[in-house]
């Protein structure tokens, strides 16, 4: 009976033992593990950040995804029926944006303003906040079609869709705000659209246009057909708009890291141009 009572006891002080080892050596493998997991962690954000990295290559900024009513050219479309958060709104959308803005700054109560080339109209609405009748004109028929519907509930708002080319309005705007538009015809054609412009607004109505600043015609704008006219500057359009009846007001800069439009700035991407009628 003590043999087997012995024998008992011997046996569970070495299956206690054993018992203790298998712990201590499975304390020591979650420790090596624990010790590893930095690494470990560092190596999947590695991986990730490479993956990431490789989408973004291979998906480059597209345009008509971020501007639904691009159209496949380059209408800016920022949608009005919710808030905006600028600091949501892409590099082209901002800069956009503060031209429309400006241009905001500058029309008068009760003034009748034409938005030429006013691609998806929400810059047509904007300057409704203060003008008595606004009046967007784009070539695009899905555009116009588009926009229509999109702010069908303001009546200040009138959509029109022609080439601004063959527009005949004669002495009935005070006010026309057209941008990013001059660069995309050649020469002979800007000096019939600032006639147009011109004949379109009242005596001492104000044409208020932008334009990219001296840009390159480098293969992108070309291969893509969206610019005909390049090298754009002060000069340039001194000499046009003199030629075309009008004065300039004021000059005024913008680049796409600050977004904002000042009168001399050390990058200038676009020049925003106000020139009044006096012919």
């Amino acid at each position: 009976m003590k043999t087997v009572v012995a024998g008992s006891r011997r046996g569970t002080r070495g299956s206690s033992g054993e018992h203790i080892r298998n712990r201590k050596r499975a304390l020591t493998m979650i420790h090596r593990k624990a010790s590893a997991l930095p690494d470990l962690l560092a190596k999947i954000q590695r991986r990730v950040t490479g993956i990431a990295a490789r989408i973004v290559k291979a998906a480059p900024y597209d345009f008509d995804k971020s501007n639904p009513l691009g159209s496949n050219g380059e209408r800016v479309d920022i949608q009005l029926d919710h808030r905006i958060r600028f600091e949501k709104l892409d590099i082209y959308q901002k800069s956009h944006w503060k031209r429309y803005k400006f241009a905001l700054s500058l029309v008068e109560a009760g003034d009748v303003c034409g938005d030429f080339a006013c691609g998806t109209g929400y810059g047509s609405v904007m300057l409704s906040e203060k003008a008595r009748a606004v009046v967007g004109v784009d070539i695009d028929a899905h555009v116009i079609d588009a926009i229509r519907r999109r702010y069908k509930k303001n009546k200040k708002v009138t959509f029109v869709r022609e080439s601004i080319l063959d527009l005949t309005f004669v002495d009935h705007f005070d006010k026309i705000i057209s941008f990013e538009t001059i660069e995309h015809f050649q020469k002979d054609d800007i000096m019939k659209l600032l006639a147009i412009f011109g004949r379109a607004l009242k005596r001492n109505g104000r044409l208020i246009l932008s334009t990219p600043f001296m840009q390159e015609e480098d293969g992108a704008a070309a291969r893509l057909a969206f610019h005909q006219t390049f090298g754009i500057h002060e000069g340039t359009l001194r000499s046009w708009l003199g030629n075309a009846g009008f004065q300039i007001e004021l000059l005024k800069y913008q680049n796409y890291e600050t977004h904002t439009l000042g009168d001399d700035q050390a990058k200038k991407d676009f020049i925003i141009c106000v020139a009044s009628k006096h012919v």
